[in-house]
């Protein structure tokens, strides 16, 4: 019996680290179907007159870190669906 149980509880221990891996994936990093593109949000932000620097999708919006024609640095957060701006404010980060 002792042999079935050490391999059992091995395999238990695998299965949950990869569950807890599963959960810390990238799944959230990715738009749904449906939202509007990186290249559609980046274009738009161009075309307002801001260089975008750095733009990812995380916790449902895409984030851009943005520079305007007067090298001030933004911190936007766009929506998916409809590409708009929903909030923004400086950008602090050293990147």
């Amino acid at each position: 019996m002792r042999k079935f149980l050490i391999p059992l509880a091995s395999a238990v221990v695998l299965a949950s680290a990869a569950g807890a891996a599963r959960a810390d994936s990238s799944f959230d990093k990715v738009a749904p179907a449906g939202s509007v593109s990186i290249e559609q949000v980046t274009g738009r932000l161009q075309s307002h007159g801001l260089i975008v620097r750095k733009i990812k999708f995380d916790d449902g919006r895409y984030k851009v870190k943005a520079t305007d024609a007067s090298g001030h640095k933004e911190k936007l957060y766009v929506s998916p669906r409809t590409g708009e701006v929903v909030s923004k404010g400086d950008d602090n980060d050293d990147d």
